[in-house]
Order: C-alpha cells, then structure tokens, then sequence
C-alpha cells in the first residue's frame, strides 16, 4: 500500500509538472502563431508596397480594367467641360455636350490600353507611389498630408484633345487652354482608419527581423518545452491556417468597406479592381502559408500516431500502472 501511495505522490508531480510545461508551451504557441500573421503583413509591405518597383509591377495592369476607364473617362469629361465653360454657354452647348460625352469614354479606353502609352502610365503609378508613402523617421509610412490619391495622367488628357479637335464640332477646344489641374484623377479618397493601417505597418517593420527570430525561438522553445512535441507541431499548423484565414476575411472586408466608404460606384468599383490587383500577393502568401499549416497539422498528426503506436509509455502510466507482482491490500 505504501508503495502504491508513493506511485500516487510521483504521479502527481509528473502530471503537475506536464500541466505547467503545457501552459508555458501554449503561451509560446501564441507567440508564434500571432507573429507569423505579423510577419507575412510586414514582409507583404516590404516587398510589394513600399518597395517602388514592385509596387508598380504589380499596378502594371490596372488601366486595362473597364471600371478604371470609366473612373478616368468621367474625370476628363469634366475637365473638358468646365474647358469649354458650357453650361452658361447658351448656343449649342446642350450638343457640344452630349458630343463630349459620347466621343470621351472610347478614345480613353484606346489611349490607356495603347501600348506607345505603357512608358507614360508607369511614370504616373511610380509618382502616385511616391505621393502616397512617406519617409518618417528612417521608414515608409503613409503620407499624412496627402488626403486623397491621384494619379497625374496630363499627357493621356492632351492626346485626348488632339482626338477631339478632329470633330468639327469640337474643334473649338483646341483654342481653349486646359487648367492646371487637367488629366489629374482622384482614384480614391484616403481614410483615416487605413491611415492608421499602414502606420502600424510601418512601425512593425523596424521590428520585423526581430520579430522572425522571436518566432523560431519561441517554436523551438516549445518543442523543447512541451511533453507532447508531436501536438506542437499540428498545433502550430492549426494556428497558422486560423491566422491566415482571419487576414484573408480582412482583405475581403477592406475591400467591402470601399462601398461605404466611396459615394460613387464607378469609383468604388474601381478602387476594388486597385484593391484587388495591389493585394494579390497578400492573398497568395497567405495561401503558401495556410498550405503550410495543413501540411504542419498532416506531420504533427502522423508522427503522433506513429508515437503512440511504436513510441514508449508516458512516465506518467507507468506511475500509476499497477506491477502484475503488486500484492492487494
């Protein structure tokens, strides 16, 4: 009975001892786990958003998209309305118009998708990038100042006027003198709570390499630490998979939040296809590393199996097996 009893004290402290090993496992599982969401942001922003080449790259398309014409093609319109002051002109300004807003859509659809323009556009994503991002304090940020994003396309405007000027009915706009401002389009309005968004990415990427390392040390800690190191491994899978999936439903809800944030639906449509084309290489990290997850959840579970198939008794059953020789009390 004695020896039983101690069987008993010995148990407790290995299941006392796994019980505090497991809390200090969980805690570093945490770590890893929010970390690894923070670091595929920051390394997303570091090399798709403040990195100005890529930046561009990845924008390279955008004026192909149908929404993004209709965006410019109302921008011009309006500009070359006010140009032509026609609406206290009181002889023939209804068809001049109406003329101008026939004649306009099409000729921006040719001139965005023409590829003599590839050059022009470039330059005008690149100076928007610019624009829109900031240098403070050693690193990019979003620019506070600038409270809407434009995008300066002056050279596409005055193509556009050599095309109108072939109409006899509009011929007079070659003697108009554009303002200073034409060809500049407003493609979206900045907001405050997105401001906020890329000022925590900025901050973020200062502790990005120490970040990294905290995450591997923390996963090999709780390898170290935990009496399960099989249920880390698909724990940290699991964990992977949830914080890609929760990124992956906010860039779905940012771009749904274009619609409440955009009056117009010309503009929220395109400011959605902007959306989607800057945030297609978020979306696919985050698919590598949900992959990566399932993958993890796979091994961990195998190898447990395995382990508890082919692996030794925990000390913990044999504490509290009963030896076959044992006599009863």
């Amino acid at each position: 009975m004695e020896d039983y009893f101690q069987q008993l004290v010995r148990s407790w402290r290995s299941v006392t001892s796994r019980t505090v090993r497991e809390a200090v496992a969980v805690l570093l599982l945490l770590i890893v786990v929010f970390g690894s969401g923070f670091s595929a942001l920051t390394t997303y922003a570091e090399l798709v958003v403040f990195d100005e080449d890529r930046f561009t790259e990845e924008l390279a398309g955008i004026f192909e998209d149908e929404d993004v014409h209709k965006v410019v093609a109302a921008s011009f319109v309006s500009t070359t309305v006010e140009m032509a002051d026609l609406p206290v002109t009181p002889a023939g300004s209804a068809g001049a118009q109406q003329t101008i807003q026939q004649e306009v859509p099409p000729v921006v659809g040719e001139l965005l998708t023409d590829g003599a323009n590839d050059r022009l556009l470039e330059r005008a994503v690149r100076a928007a990038h610019n624009d829109v991002l900031a240098v403070e304090g050693g690193t990019l940020v979003a620019n506070p100042p600038v409270r809407s994003v434009q995008v300066d396309l002056e050279p596409i405007f005055n193509q556009m006027l050599d095309r109108l000027v072939d109409n006899e009915e509009l011929a007079f706009l070659g003697t108009v003198t554009p303002p200073f401002d034409a060809g500049v389009v407003t493609v979206l309005e900045r907001a405050e709570p997105g401001d906020r968004f890329w000022e925590f990415l900025g901050q973020l990427q200062d502790r990005r390499s120490s970040t990294i390392t905290l995450i591997l040390l923390c996963g090999i800690g709780s390898l170290l630490i935990s009496p399960s190191r099989t249920r880390v491994v698909w724990s940290i899978g699991t964990g992977i998979v949830a914080m890609a999936g929760i990124l992956g439903v906010g860039i779905y809800g940012s771009r749904a939040l274009l619609a409440v944030l955009i009056d117009n639906s010309d503009t929220v449509r395109a400011a959605q296809s902007i959306h989607e084309a800057l945030l297609d290489d978020l979306s696919g990290r985050l698919m590598d590393m949900a992959l990566i997850g399932v993958l993890m959840i796979v091994i961990g579970a195998a190898l447990g199996w395995l382990w508890r198939k082919f692996g030794p008794t925990p000390p913990e059953e044999k504490a509290l097996a009963i030896p076959e020789n044992t006599p009863v009390v």
